[in-house]
């Protein structure tokens, strides 16, 4: 399906809509969803308390303004899931800046209040942005900027600040990118006249900022920046939704995008999901990877629920999804305003939990009850969250395990190896993890699934519109992995360094390399190599992590394995290392040498050159 061309030349429309009365916080909401942001679901990870906040300078007797409040509450707030979206520091309570508005500013009336409430900062504090104190009454004032020691009109309310910018900094992780620097621009004048002729502003005051008067325009799925002032090194900027969007506008415009080089790709792109088909499994079948063993397939439907659970939500229309565990003594159920309704039948005192855990209708619970008499509850939504939590304790603040479809079946069981979970997402991908290591199984088992069962004897029962398949899991072959993380654990990671602090991070980043999503293998690779490669060779904790490397290297289903070969490769190059600091880490390579040498004969070129990379830096660097 393609996607719906959303034009920002009528932004102002949009604009003057919600200056009109709407909810404050929908075209925001909008916004951040058209450029590709994604509600993460759980609880922010960044509160109002977490930034750089200091103590000094706050009046405690003025009021915070409602839009302030409500932006940190809300759920839209991107900011507080994921701060680096934005680089800049908040404020909380908002302090009076040591600078006061000019007497002639004439934001103030004479012998008015002169002084400013500093709410957020640049990330490197050169300059700040604040409220006038004369309006911390108002429920949604004005918002002013710090510029060469004066304070000037940045956004006519402060939701609206809030708004731009997101304007500002998403498009630019989300979008195509495409920079003009300001010598072309002054090359050729006629860029900025085909600007102001062919597109229309988006509606908002120009953007202050690092010594850059900008004024936005909107296109077709584009957002185009003219960088008026002198600290503008890029004259233009055009963030958008597509390549083809981008190409358009600067074919509009005439500037040089030939090359490709000059066009940025979006850096946050959500990895694209999979096209199954249908399921089709029929008795026999197996996994080429010997993971399940199709035993049967007929007619089946799932167990029946407790009519008790689906009374837990006092409004009928409002029920989405109930479950209960193996003897009944546990009743969940979903709605569609994303609350978890929980009762313990068993309990001497039973009452009803309710936790509203999802922003989303909750498409698919299970429960169980553990051996050890602990009992999880699981819960899924229609964007794509999972959360799993015990009741005897608080859920966790982030999410289990999200992706970018609705999950549609979830079960939970105590096997030989453990607790295990498993679920499936609207696209067809299953995913089974091991609670004990947190090792995860993904099975491309084709989309339909209603209902999954997971038995203690590792069966899985998988239901569709069609029957139910009884699939035998081989749990060794699941999870080849599940003991790493066990293992990682033995190491005092906190006490080895990488080159930019502690290893805390480092066996995290492991576990996850052996993910049987690539992305997932991927981004942890490339973290990998920025923390454990350095030509200074400084770097301890790169000795322990190389055995666990090679181990997952000679994974032959492992997602990453030509770029965790290139790795291991460079921790092999320490010819620059300083005082013989690369010898345990050349001689640990060196160690592995043998169970990597069959990679010469990779069926992948890519592969196979990197093995050539590894033998050349192991023979070339100084001997142990």
């Amino acid at each position: 399906m393609t996607p719906e061309i959303i034009d920002y030349g009528q932004f102002a429309d949009r604009l003057q809509e919600r200056q009109q009365g709407r909810p404050r916080w929908e075209l925001l909401d909008a916004v951040q969803r058209e450029w590709g942001y994604e509600d993460p679901g759980g609880e922010p990870g960044h509160s109002r308390w977490g930034g750089e906040n200091r103590t000094d300078g706050i009046d405690w007797e003025l009021p915070v303004p409602a839009a302030l409040t409500e932006w940190w509450d809300s759920p839209v707030n991107s900011f507080a899931f994921d701060p680096r979206l934005y680089w800049v520091h908040t404020q909380w309570p908002p302090r009076i800046s040591e600078l006061e508005l000019a007497a002639d500013s004439g934001l103030v009336g004479p012998g008015g209040d002169r002084r400013v409430c500093v709410f957020m900062s640049e990330y490197h504090y050169s300059h700040e942005w604040g409220y006038l104190a004369a309006e911390a009454e108002l429920p949604d004032p004005r918002v002013v900027v710090s510029l060469r020691g004066e304070w000037v009109v940045q956004s006519r309310s402060l939701s609206e600040f809030l708004l731009q910018l997101a304007f500002e900094r998403l498009p630019a992780h989300y979008g195509w990118t495409l920079r003009v620097r300001r010598a072309a621009v002054d090359a050729d004048p006629e860029i900025v006249r085909r600007l102001t002729s062919s597109y229309r502003e988006l509606g908002l005051l120009p953007w202050q900022e690092m010594g850059t008067d900008a004024l936005s325009y909107g296109a077709p799925d584009a957002v185009v920046r003219h960088g008026r002032g002198p600290g503008a090194d890029f004259a233009i900027v055009i963030n958008a939704r597509t390549r083809e969007a981008l190409v358009a506008v600067a074919e509009t415009l005439g500037v040089d995008w030939s090359g490709d080089k000059a066009i940025s790709p979006p850096a946050k792109a959500p990895a694209p999901l999979e096209d199954l088909g249908p399921v089709s499994l029929a008795a026999g079948d197996a996994d080429p990877r010997g993971r399940w063993t199709v035993l049967s397939r007929g007619p089946g439907a799932p167990p029946s629920v407790p009519g008790a659970a689906a009374a837990l939500v006092e409004a009928p229309e409002s029920l989405r999804s109930v479950a209960a565990d193996q003897d009944a003594t546990t009743l969940v159920a979903g709605d569609a305003d994303g609350s978890v309704h929980v009762l313990e039948t068993d309990d001497e005192s039973p009452e009803t939990i309710i936790l509203t855990l999802h922003r989303a209708p909750v498409t698919a619970l299970a429960c169980v009850r553990l051996d050890s008499g602990r009992r999880l509850v699981l819960s899924g939504d229609e964007n794509g969250v999972i959360r799993y939590w015990s009741t005897r304790r608080k859920p966790r603040r982030a999410p289990f395990a999200r992706r970018r479809t609705p999950v549609r079946a979830l079960a939970a069981a105590q096997l030989e190896t453990g607790p295990a979970l498993a679920a499936a997402w609207a696209d067809g991908l299953v995913r089974v993890w091991d609670l004990g290591s947190d090792a995860v199984a993904g099975l491309r088992l084709g989309t339909g699934i209603t209902f999954l069962g997971l038995d203690p004897d590792g069966t899985l029962r998988v239901t569709d519109a069609d029957g139910t398949s009884v699939l035998r899991l081989d749990l060794a072959k699941l999870w080849p992995h599940r003991d790493l993380q066990l293992r990682l654990d033995g190491v005092d990671w906190g006490s080895l360094w990488t080159a930019r602090g502690p290893g805390r991070m480092v066996p995290d980043l492991i576990g996850k390399v052996a993910s049987d999503d690539k992305k997932t293998a991927m981004d942890a690779v490339h973290d990998l190599y920025r923390l454990l490669v350095s030509k200074e060779a400084s770097s301890t904790a790169a000795v322990p992590a190389i055995p666990f490397l090679v181990e997952l290297m000679t994974d032959p289903d492992n997602q990453a394995r030509s770029t965790l070969l290139l790795l291991i490769a460079d921790l092999a190059d320490v010819r620059r290392a300083r005082g013989g600091r690369g010898d345990a880490q050349l001689a640990a390579v060196r160690e592995a040498l043998p169970a990597l040498r069959y990679l010469h004969d990779d069926p992948e070129s890519s592969i196979r050159w990197a093995a050539n990379e590894l033998e050349q830096n192991c023979a070339a660097s100084p001997a142990a």
